[in-house]
């Protein structure tokens, strides 16, 4: 009998052993990742100068006791904007110096970048030609109107406030996806806006080291295949003899 209730006393404490691990669930300090929740898509963990624990935002003037999550929320709706302006800035800056000097001779007008050809920018200047003033004007009143825009949903979200979501998917690429493919859409949208800030710095860097265009002295990369004499020549020698074989 006594045997019986030792062996029930050590199911028991077992149990109730399993069933507190079950209710605290996982120790969250042993995954990788700067948010505290440990919830974001592509948090790797990578955090050398422990930014994620230095509270910048404007809101911390106010309020000297954000909670920890709020404040990586915050540095990953930054990450965000700032990696999509890059993607577009990385596409853009090689296509207007391949494309500008055919578009200003077919309209009839000046060509706006330097005279050696490179993008106008702060260190490549050219800045101040036509109207790139207006279009940089115009395009600090957009980012203004989308920090407005994105204040306000982050007010009306509250606690279920997503970094960088505004409701733009005019395609509905995410309609019907599961919550897995959306993680995963994420993880593929914040890693392309890491490689692009990087690749607009080596840009930027490049030009103005070099003092040539990125298209020149990264030609391999903006240089359609069919422009390259080694790929013509094989065309000139496959077509060429197919279509000259004596009969």
């Amino acid at each position: 009998m006594k045997s019986f209730v030792l062996a029930l006393t050590i199911t028991s404490v077992h149990g109730f052993s399993f069933a507190s691990k079950a209710q605290t669930g996982p120790d969250l300090s042993k995954v990788v990742g700067v948010d505290p929740q440990k919830r974001m898509p592509a948090d790797y963990g990578f955090d050398p100068l422990g930014l994620a624990k230095v509270d910048l935002n404007l809101e911390s003037a106010r309020n000297k006791n954000r909670e920890a999550d709020v404040i990586v929320k915050d540095y990953r709706d930054a990450e965000l904007r700032h990696g999509r302006l890059a993607m577009l800035a990385a596409l853009a800056w090689p296509m207007q110096e391949l494309l500008s000097p055919s578009l200003a001779r077919g309209v009839g007008e000046k060509l706006l970048l330097t005279e050696d050809g490179r993008s106008p920018s702060i260190l490549n200047g050219g800045l101040q030609q036509g109207p790139i003033p207006f279009a940089v004007l115009g395009t600090a009143f957009a980012i203004a109107a989308l920090d407005l825009r994105a204040l306000k949903i982050k007010e009306v979200s509250g606690s279920d406030w997503e970094p960088g979501d505004y409701g733009f998917d005019p395609l509905n690429i995410l309609k019907g996806a599961s919550p897995l493919q959306i993680k995963d859409f994420q993880a593929k949208e914040i890693n392309n806006g890491r490689l692009a800030m990087l690749a607009i710095t080596a840009y930027v860097i490049q030009e103005a080291f070099y003092g040539e265009p990125i298209v020149v002295t990264s030609e391999q990369f903006f240089t359609p295949i069919f422009q390259y004499p080694w790929f013509q020549q094989l065309m000139t020698d496959l077509f060429g003899i197919a279509s000259f074989r004596p009969m």
